[in-house]
């Protein structure tokens, strides 16, 4: 069990791959196939869903490999950029935004705007009091913490 999770980004890797794969023949079987338009609602193809299932994986095995490059203080962006894709995608597609009406598109881009503005404010804040959680052993004898 070890070794499997050891080898979680390869794993995830071989999914996207898979996917894919299933994604072209997918594409390759349903090519002169027509989807009737339903009265209500949005039918999204399967090819579509398929793709975006791929990406979604890919994006997934990247914020992975990104892990394990050490970049500063540029990981936690990179790391949020992708999961930013990544929901975008999962709100465009599989919650049928792209096809909704513009007001709740718009809803979901002021929504993402705050939460970014709020924890960018938050990480404003972080460097004011980070020394004070970070116990040496000077600020253990100064504060007489030991035994």
């Amino acid at each position: 069990m070890d070794a499997l999770l050891n080898n979680v980004d390869l794993l995830i890797l071989s999914a996207a791959f898979f996917c894919l794969f299933a994604t072209i023949v997918v594409t390759r079987a349903n090519r002169n196939t027509k989807d009737p338009h339903p009265v209500v609602g949005h039918i999204t193809p399967t090819p579509l869903l398929l793709t975006i299932l791929t990406l979604l994986l890919f994006l997934t095995w990247l914020t992975v490999a990104v892990s394990y490059v050490d970049m500063g203080d540029f990981n936690i962006i990179v790391a949020m950029g992708v999961a930013t894709i990544k929901a975008t995608l999962v709100g465009l597609y599989f919650m049928h935004l792209r096809w909704d009406k513009p007001f709740n598109a718009i809803i979901l881009v002021g929504s993402l705007l705050f939460l970014g503005i709020m924890l960018g404010f938050t990480l404003l804040d972080t460097g004011e009091y980070q020394e004070n959680l970070i116990i040496t052993d000077v600020v253990i004898q100064e504060q007489g913490l030991t035994d």
